[in-house]
C-alpha cells in the first residue's frame, strides 16, 4: 500500500499543475466545450463569432457573481478566524496537549485523519481549519521531539475529512432539500416540465440509515487507510517548517510607548468581551430560532440546524476576541493567516466562471441527461434493473461535475433537479438520489485541489505533494460508494 501511495505521489507531482495553473486550464476547456458543443439552444442558434463574445460576456458576469464572491469571503474569513483563534494562549495550550499524544508517525497521521473525519462531519469548514491547524502543531511537535514524519501524508489526512462532508451535517444538497420545495425538470429536450417536489427531510437523508452506516464506516476505514500509508517512524520531510506561529513584523507596531487614552483602550479586555458576548447572543437566537421550528427534534439538532459558514464564522471571532483579552493580540494572530488567503482570493472567482460557463452553455445538463440514459442504456443490455444503474450513473454524473463546479451548493443547482427529475421518471427514490449526488461530489474532492486551497494555506504544503494519497482514497472508496448507492 505504501508504495501504491508513493506512486501515486509520484504522478501528481509529475503531472499535476499547481491548483491557479489547473484552474485556468479547467477554465480554457470548458470554454472550448461550450464555444465549439453549447447544448443550450440560444448559444448554439449565435453565429461563431456572435457566441464567442457571448460566452465571453458570460463568463465575466460569472466570475463576479456576488454570490461566489460572498463565499469567496467567507472562506477568507474562515481561514483569518480560525488563525485568530488557533493562536490564542488557551487554544495554543490545547492544541499542544492534542498534538503530544500520537508517539510516532504513524499514530499522527491517523489521528489527524480521524479528526479531519468527525470535524468535516460537523461542519466542512470547522474540519479543514482545525485539521489543519492541528496537522501544523503536529509538525512542531515532532520536530521538538526528534520524530520524523510524513508531513505530505498528515496534509492528506487532514484533508480527507472532505470525503464525508457532504454525507455530513452541512451537506448542501441534503439541506437544500429539507428547507423548501424543490423545482425539478422531468424529461429532456422539447418534452421537458418542470414539476415541484415536497420537501426531503434529513431524517430520509443525512440521518437515514444508509447515510449514517455508511459515514460510521468511514469513520473507521479512512484512519485505517492512512495507517496503512504511514511508515511507522516516518521520514525525513522535504518541505519547509510550516507553523501557524504569527510573524509580528506583519503587523506594524504603532502603539506610543507612554500609556495614552489610545493604548488603554486598544489593550482593554472589555471590549472583545462585549463584542463577543454580542456574537453568542446572536448565535443564540439562531439555534433558538431553529428550535421553536421542530421543538420535538431536540437542542442538538437545532444547533446542528443553525451551522453554516457565517454561523462558524461568528464562532471562531467570538472565541477568537474573548481567548485573546485584547484587540492588539487577536489583530497580530489574524493578520499570521494574510498569506494563506490569497489562493482563494484569486482562485475561486475562476472557479465561478466555469460554473457559470457549465450552466450557461448547458454542459452541466447535458452531462446529467447523458448519464441517465447511458444508465437505461446499460440496463437494458445487461438485463437488468434499472434501479442498480440509475444511481450509478448519479454517482458517476456527480463526480464529473463536481471536477469543473466544486461547489457543492453550486452543483447542486445546475445538476440536482434533472437527477431528481429523472428519479420521479424512472420511479426511482428521491433521497436516494439526493444522497447519490452528495456522494459523487465528496468522492471526487479527493482529486480536484479546490477545497484544499485553505489547507495549503495553513499547512505551507503545494497540492502536488499530498493529492497522490487523495487520489488513491478516491480509488479505494470507489466500490464503497457504488455499494452504498446501489443496496
Amino acid at each position: 500500500m505504501r508504495r501504491l501511495g508513493e506512486l501515486f505521489t509520484k504522478l501528481t507531482q509529475r503531472f499535476l499543475p499547481d491548483p491557479l495553473a489547473l484552474a485556468c486550464l479547467l477554465t480554457l476547456v470548458v470554454f472550448a466545450l461550450a464555444l465549439l458543443v453549447p447544448q443550450e439552444q440560444s448559444v448554439a442558434r449565435q453565429s461563431f463569432g456572435d457566441r464567442t463574445v457571448l460566452l465571453g460576456g458570460m463568463w465575466l458576469d460569472a466570475i463576479w457573481n456576488p454570490g461566489f464572491l460572498t463565499f469567496a469571503l467567507q472562506m477568507c474569513l474562515v481561514l483569518l478566524t480560525g488563525f485568530g483563534l488557533a493562536k490564542a494562549p488557551l487554544s495554543q495550550r490545547m492544541l499542544k496537549r492534542i498534538a503530544s499524544i500520537p508517539r510516532s508517525n504513524r499514530g499522527g497521521v491517523m489521528m489527524i485523519a480521524a479528526v479531519s473525519c468527525v470535524g468535516c462531519w460537523i461542519n466542512w469548514g470547522f474540519g479543514l481549519i482545525l485539521a489543519g491547524v492541528l496537522a501544523s502543531e503536529l509538525r512542531s511537535q515532532f520536530e521538538r521531539r526528534k520524530i520524523t514524519c510524513q508531513y505530505a501524508l498528515i496534509v492528506a489526512a487532514a484533508y480527507a475529512g472532505m470525503m464525508i462532508w457532504h454525507g455530513g451535517l452541512s451537506g448542501s444538497a441534503p439541506l437544500k432539500v429539507a428547507s423548501e420545495r424543490m423545482n425539478i425538470i422531468v424529461g429532456s429536450g422539447d418534452n421537458s416540465f418542470t414539476a415541484e417536489i415536497a420537501p426531503i427531510t434529513i431524517d430520509r437523508t443525512l440521518l437515514g440509515s444508509r447515510n449514517l452506516l455508511l459515514t460510521a464506516g468511514l469513520f473507521v476505514a479512512i484512519p485505517l487507510f492512512f495507517g496503512l500509508l504511514a511508515l511507522p517512524n516516518g521520514k525525513q520531510s522535504t518541505q519547509k517548517k510550516a507553523t501557524i506561529e504569527a510573524d509580528d513584523s506583519e503587523l506594524p507596531e504603532s502603539e506610543p510607548p507612554a500609556r495614552t487614552l489610545a493604548r488603554f483602550i486598544n489593550e482593554s479586555p472589555a471590549l472583545p468581551w462585549l463584542i463577543g458576548g454580542l456574537i453568542f447572543l446572536g448565535l443564540f437566537q439562531r439555534v433558538a430560532d431553529a428550535h421553536s421550528v421542530k421543538e420535538d427534534a431536540g437542542w442538538w439538532m437545532a444547533i446542528a440546524r443553525s451551522i453554516n459558514l457565517n454561523f462558524v464564522n461568528s464562532l471562531f471571532l467570538a472565541m477568537g476576541l474573548v481567548l485573546h483579552g485584547n484587540l492588539m493580540s487577536y489583530l497580530r494572530a489574524v493578520s499570521s493567516g494574510g498569506s494563506a488567503i490569497v489562493g482563494i482570493v484569486i482562485q475561486f472567482p475562476l472557479y465561478s466562471g466555469i460554473q457559470g460557463l457549465m450552466a450557461g452553455a448547458g454542459l452541466a445538463a447535458a452531462i446529467s441527461n447523458g448519464f441517465v440514459e447511458a444508465s437505461q442504456i446499460a440496463a437494458g443490455l445487461l438485463n437488468i434493473s434499472v434501479d442498480c444503474t440509475f444511481p450509478l450513473a448519479t454517482l458517476a454524473s456527480a463526480g464529473v461535475v463536481n471536477f469543473f463546479v466544486p461547489s457543492g451548493g453550486g452543483q447542486w443547482i445546475v445538476q440536482g433537479p434533472i437527477m431528481c427529475g429523472a428519479a420521479q421518471e424512472l420511479g426511482f427514490s428521491m433521497e436516494r438520489t439526493v444522497m447519490a449526488i452528495a456522494y459523487g461530489d465528496q468522492l471526487t474532492n479527493m482529486v480536484q485541489p479546490f477545497w484544499a486551497i485553505p489547507l495549503m494555506g495553513m499547512t505551507k504544503v503545494n497540492a502536488r505533494e499530498f493529492m497522490g494519497y487523495c487520489a488513491l482514497l478516491m480509488l479505494a472508496a470507489i466500490p464503497i460508494f457504488a455499494l452504498a448507492v446501489v443496496w
